[in-house]
């Protein structure tokens, strides 16, 4: 890794290596090295990258290689509501509800065009507690 490189911050993104009908997902950096599980592969080769079967599994590992870099700075925390409006013509259980929320969305934060934080330095970690999902009174 060149000096250059390494004075830039750490951005990594889930890329879809799949198909359809089996999506796979393995974890990049800026200079599109792949994550093997125990480092990186070299440049611009897949060969040896961890694959994984779910993009929440890989989006998990992302947030905790990020945080090893982090976790060394003070931490807040911060709390954006996030609203479902749903349209059904029976009832859904919350347990289901939550579980088609938990597959069929995804956050993701756009960090090579923005950043990992809003300053130099930082690190955001966004998720949403589908367990805390309650209805509200209409």
């Amino acid at each position: 890794m060149s000096e250059n490189e390494e004075k830039q911050p750490v951005i990594l993104t889930v890329v879809n290596a799949g198909t359809p009908d089996f999506p796979r997902y393995l974890i990049a950096n800026q200079f599109l090295q792949y994550f093997t599980g125990n480092g990186w592969t070299d440049q611009k080769s897949e060969r040896g990258a961890l694959v994984y079967q779910d993009a929440n599994d890989a989006l998990e590992m992302t947030s905790s290689l990020l945080l090893l870099k982090h976790e060394h700075l003070p931490v807040k925390f911060f709390k954006a509501p996030l609203y479902l409006q749903l349209h059904t013509p029976q009832e859904v259980s919350m347990r289901d509800l939550q579980m088609w929320l938990f597959r069929a969305t995804k956050l993701l934060v756009d960090s090579p065009r923005f950043g990992n934080g809003p300053v130099a330095g930082s690190l955001g970690i966004c998720r949403i507690e589908y367990k805390e999902l309650k209805e509200l009174p209409t």
